[in-house]
């Protein structure tokens, strides 16, 4: 996205939804802290309960492990609680047909194209100050390809604090000079058909818990299944 388009995203979230002051204080972070997005599916049970407003989340793993299905459902969730979603993708990997899938009301969703680190800031940062938006997504992208990575997010961590919106970062890699609170996106197999992947599993959870939320594509381009936790499935084995 140019300059010119870059302005227009930022004039539109700021012009429709309202800016408002981050709200400072032991009161403010209580309130937003206590709200939670919960996707309804067994990643709330590895996030403590969803994905609090007012905070910083990373999902972190290998391409196509299946960060972006969980990320598309939490945008779905952030929506069916009234909520727009920004997502910033700095790599144009944003896929309309896979967030449809998901659930994702693509007129309630703001794209922009941000060409570089700055201009993810400044989208960043105008998303979380308007009233509107329940989440803002920061896809920074493959890190062979990347214009921005999770280092060059830390101004937004004083803005994230206290606004009415969740910060959710996708990334291969967690940052070096920032820790953000991570949930680890895994692998765990693959399905094949002529020579060609058409589904995988995948896992993910606090790296600090031997617990796991358990997913599955089907197909490529399909919303990943819940298959519940580890724990979960154990105990129905048992």
């Amino acid at each position: 996205m140019g300059a010119t388009g870059l302005a227009a995203a930022i004039a539109r979230i700021e012009t429709r939804y309202g800016t408002h002051a981050v709200l400072r204080g032991d009161v403010a972070e209580r309130q937003d802290g206590e709200r939670r997005i919960a996707s309804g599916t067994s990643l709330d049970r590895v996030t403590g309960g969803g994905i609090r407003a007012g905070e910083p989340l990373a999902f972190v793993g290998p391409l196509t492990a299946g960060k972006l299905a969980l990320a598309l459902q939490v945008a779905a969730a952030a929506q069916r609680e009234g909520g727009m979603v920004a997502w910033i993708d700095p790599s144009a990997s944003f896929d309309p047909l896979a967030a449809v899938r998901a659930g994702v009301d693509l007129d309630r969703v703001v794209v922009v194209r941000a060409r570089d680190a700055s201009e993810v800031l400044i989208a960043g940062a105008a998303a979380l100050r308007s009233e509107g938006f329940r989440l803002a997504v920061i896809d920074v992208g493959p890190s062979f390809a990347s214009r921005c990575d999770v280092d060059d997010l830390a101004p937004l961590l004083p803005v994230v604090r206290g606004s009415p919106a969740a910060l959710l970062v996708v990334a291969e890699e967690r940052g070096r000079r920032i820790a953000l609170p991570m949930v680890r996106v895994e692998p765990l197999d693959w399905r094949e058909r002529f020579g060609r992947t058409v589904g995988w599993s995948f896992a993910a959870g606090a790296p600090a818990s031997r617990e796991r939320a358990l997913f599955a594509v089907t197909a490529l381009g399909a919303d990943a299944s819940d298959l519940g936790t580890r724990a979960e499935l154990a105990e129905l084995a048992s």
